[in-house]
């Protein structure tokens, strides 16, 4: 319910259609409450060595039909500094960092996806505060975000499977790496793939509008 309003409340901020924001929130909301099916009943373990395609099938399916349906999605120019403000929420990552300290999680991926989010966040603050005063954002401070989240993600993806079982696992911690089960398995289910499709939003909007 809180990334509904949120993806509402962007597209209001920005001066664009609020029920296209109502709709694209509502889209989410129903993902959001299908992966928490999708953890609580422990669908990743029961599907053995498929389990590794769900997460990054969940991280390029949303981006895919914006990517697709781009025309849609930017009827109208959005605001690039509301959607950098989106990344704000990416500060929750510091929660892996907390499960670390309780056991739950191994260092070798709690320290880049839990400090990666939490630096994405912070810089997205940033932004806001330094150009509170307008919409316009250099081309500059719109790559560096975008560069800044997807090296976040890349580190994140790579050090989760390479420290997870399966055919690809590098890393072997002493803490088994049961990343995708709840609760933490709503970040890298849910809330990756909606920072992901702002991300995307963000680029796409810059080609269309501002290149």
């Amino acid at each position: 319910m809180i990334f509904f309003i949120n993806t509402l409340t962007f597209y209001v901020f920005s001066g664009a259609s609020s029920k296209k924001g109502f709709q694209i929130g509502t889209a989410f909301l129903v993902w959001g409450a299908f992966m928490f099916w999708v953890c609580l009943s422990d669908l990743p373990r029961r599907l053995g060595l498929a389990e590794n395609l769900i997460v990054p099938m969940s991280w390029i399916l949303p981006s895919l039909i914006l990517f697709w349906k781009r025309d849609w999605f930017l009827s109208q120019r959005l605001s690039q500094k509301w959607l950098i403000g989106l990344q704000l929420f990416r500060v929750i990552g510091g929660v892996f960092l907390i499960e670390m300290v309780l056991g739950h999680i191994p260092g070798i991926f709690a320290y880049p996806a839990g400090l990666g989010d939490i630096l994405v966040g912070i810089v997205a603050l940033i932004v806001l505060l330094a150009y509170r005063e307008t919409n316009h954002l250099p081309r500059a401070v719109i790559f560096i975000v975008f560069g800044l989240g997807v090296a976040d993600f890349v580190s994140a993806f790579f050090f989760g499977i390479t420290s997870s079982a399966g055919p690809l696992q590098i890393f072997h911690p002493a803490i088994t790496n049961n990343l995708i089960l709840f609760p933490t398995g709503m970040i890298p289910l849910f809330l990756v793939p909606y920072a992901m499709f702002f991300h995307t939003l963000s680029m796409l909007n810059y080609v269309k509008f501002e290149r």
